[in-house]
């Protein structure tokens, strides 16, 4: 065959001094496959590099949450999964919600620093009272109440819940004790607990306060001790809805919610003990009972009943 003359003749381009240059794209086999060989080994040593810094990371977290879970005292069971189809615990299960019986053991006093408690006058918080009045022989829950300047008159029922929490005294000398400042504020629904004046992080929600001092209490009535966890949060849960729901028809769905969770039993404690459940359920339907006085059924009112004749909440 006869040969052709080039078709195209080599054009010399003249690159700008701006940009940066490359390495051949095009090359023979052997200098292909040594630097892929190359680039190969640098990623495998980048990704060990990063895999050996997270798993350090991961190292010191794990003692973080160990040294948390002790300082805190939790409970160290796995959460118990619902029943897959239940509308509401049954008679059995409700009773596990129940604080079983627990060696009593001393007050961790670190806990007991001072709280201050926002609180607008129109939501009670009665869960503080029934705290005190359960804690009576095992920790003294001293309240001191105070008026701020939002609110220029308190109501009838919040003067009697003041005299009441401030009147009651344990019998038993020296017992260790928990100051909580009591401000009646204009801050709606969301009751808040102060815990650090200075970084002022507050805990937001009444039910979110029994929880924290419910681990900061004797330790018999710390409610993550008992068996079924997962139902006790959500029925915690719900209580905190029924408060903060600013929706009448929206309350009135929680509201219905929370009396299929205690269903036909006489408290979310079982038929003898009178859990955090119940006091915090009590104290959220006294909130909403003006509004939903017409949708409390029979057995809710009676919960209501039993738990403020007993505990006061």
């Amino acid at each position: 065959m006869y040969a052709l003359k080039p078709i195209l003749k080599p054009v010399e381009v003249d690159l700008p001094s701006c940009m940066y240059s490359m390495k051949p794209v095009i090359g023979s086999a052997s200098q292909q496959s040594a630097s892929q060989n190359s680039n190969d080994q640098e990623t495998l040593q980048l990704l060990a590099a990063k895999q050996d810094k997270v798993l350090k990371q991961l190292a010191e977290l794990r003692e973080q949450l160990v040294s948390m879970k002790t300082e805190l005292n939790l409970c160290s069971k796995p959460a118990q999964p619902a029943a897959a189809g239940s509308s509401g615990p049954t008679p059995k299960s409700a009773a596990k919600v129940a604080s079983k019986p627990q060696k009593i053991e001393p007050i961790n006093l670190s806990y007991l620093q001072d709280f201050v408690v926002n609180a607008c006058p129109t939501n009670i918080p009665y869960g503080l009272l029934a705290l005190k009045k359960l804690w009576i022989n095992r920790l003294n829950l001293q309240v001191e109440c105070f008026t701020h300047s939002t609110v220029p008159k308190l109501s009838e029922e919040a003067l009697n819940f003041q005299k009441v929490i401030t009147s009651l005294e344990p019998k038993i000398e020296n017992l260790p004790r928990l100051k909580v400042t009591l401000i009646w504020k204009n801050v709606g629904t969301y009751t808040e607990m102060i815990t650090s004046p200075t970084a002022y992080v507050p805990i937001c929600g009444e039910v979110n306060i029994l929880r924290f001092l419910s681990r900061c209490g004797p330790n018999e009535f710390n409610y993550e001790r008992q068996d079924d966890l997962t139902e006790a949060d959500s029925i915690l849960d719900t209580c905190y809805l029924l408060i903060n729901k600013q929706n009448v028809k929206d309350k009135k769905q929680v509201l219905k919610t929370l009396s299929s969770k205690l269903g036909k039993v006489s408290c979310f404690g079982g038929s003898g003990t009178i859990s955090l459940c119940d006091i915090a359920a009590t104290s959220a339907i006294k909130q909403v009972h003006q509004v939903l006085a017409k949708d409390i059924n029979p057995n809710m009112a009676k919960l209501v009943t039993r738990v403020t004749a007993e505990i006061g909440a």
